[in-house]
């Protein structure tokens, strides 16, 4: 078994990605949510997360999944959040 945080599987690691898993993709990436966030929200593994940002890259598909997330929201942006400590 790998301790690797980055493959460490979720629930959905390993299935095929619906129109609405690449939705909320597209709209977490727009918000400007992390790679850990976006992975918990869709229950991936932060490698399948990293991989598939990547390949809709390569396919020039980001960018407009991107655009008709922030139309489909009408541009909603959630409010800044406040800093931790570290």
């Amino acid at each position: 078994m790998s301790d690797d945080i980055e493959d460490r599987p979720d629930l959905n690691t390993g299935n095929a990605w619906s129109e609405m898993d690449l939705f909320d993709l597209s709209n977490s990436i727009r918000l400007g949510d992390d790679i850990p966030e976006i992975a918990t929200l869709l229950c991936r593994s932060r490698r399948e997360v990293r991989d598939k940002i990547a390949e809709l890259e390569q396919k020039g598909e980001l960018a407009a999944r991107i655009a008709d997330a922030a139309k489909r929201t009408g541009g909603y942006q959630r409010p800044p959040r406040p800093k931790t400590a570290t």
